[in-house]
């Protein structure tokens, strides 16, 4: 079920650093008909993470929306995620998913072809491929570009979600490559009306998947 629903989703909205906006952002995102979620936060401490993470599920329960969690796997667990993204230096997959068990959705970052195939290979249920651009969310050590994304989705069969620097003026040139979605966080959260802007990207991306 969870994984089914992944499919059917397009724009990944990833959240920004916690604020005192921040529920207020994740409902107008939601409510302008976004339902995937990804909780990503660095800093605050783990108590923190858990009671953010059993709010956002609460939210999107309300949504019928699809939350993952970054990195933690401990936090997924305890928050009741619908699943984790890994990093480099997070879990491997296998570990993973032998935790989690095969229900769970396991995403997975990559930055090359190769990458792409070992990660499907070991069972991730998505990929987020990137960063495609210079992001203004946080630093990079090596930017793929629209080449290396094209042929990263070319590569594998699962769900390939393009992320970093990716907004208005460039997600055309991304979703020409036949990318399953787009993940967001600064084209949205930065904006002065962030419902209005996560509407319009939707209809950008649903448009050029109906062509």
């Amino acid at each position: 079920m969870r994984k089914r629903k992944l499919l059917e989703n397009h724009l990944y909205f990833i959240t920004p650093k916690f604020d005192k906006n921040f529920f207020k952002l994740l409902r107008d995102v939601l409510e302008a008909g976004v339902r995937l979620i990804q909780f990503r936060e660095k800093t605050l401490s783990d108590k923190l993470k858990y009671y953010i993470g059993k709010h956002i599920r609460k939210i999107c329960n309300e949504y019928d929306a699809i939350y993952i969690v970054n990195d933690r796997v401990d936090i997924a667990i305890s928050t009741d995620a619908d699943g984790v993204h890994l990093g480099d230096d997070d879990l491997p997959i296998t570990a993973a998913r032998e935790i989690l068990g095969k229900d769970y959705i396991i995403g997975k970052t990559v930055r090359s072809v190769d990458d792409a195939i070992v990660a499907e290979k070991l069972g991730a249920d998505y990929l987020g491929a990137g960063s495609v651009f210079k992001s203004k969310t946080k630093p990079v050590d090596k930017i793929i570009g629209i080449d290396i994304l094209r042929e990263i989705v070319d590569s594998v069969k699962i769900p390939v979600y393009a992320i970093g620097g990716i907004d208005e003026d460039n997600i055309d040139h991304v979703l020409k490559t036949n990318v399953h979605g787009v993940a967001l966080v600064s084209a949205i959260s930065s904006s002065k009306n962030p419902k209005e802007k996560a509407k319009k990207l939707l209809e950008k991306i649903y448009s050029y998947k109906k062509l």
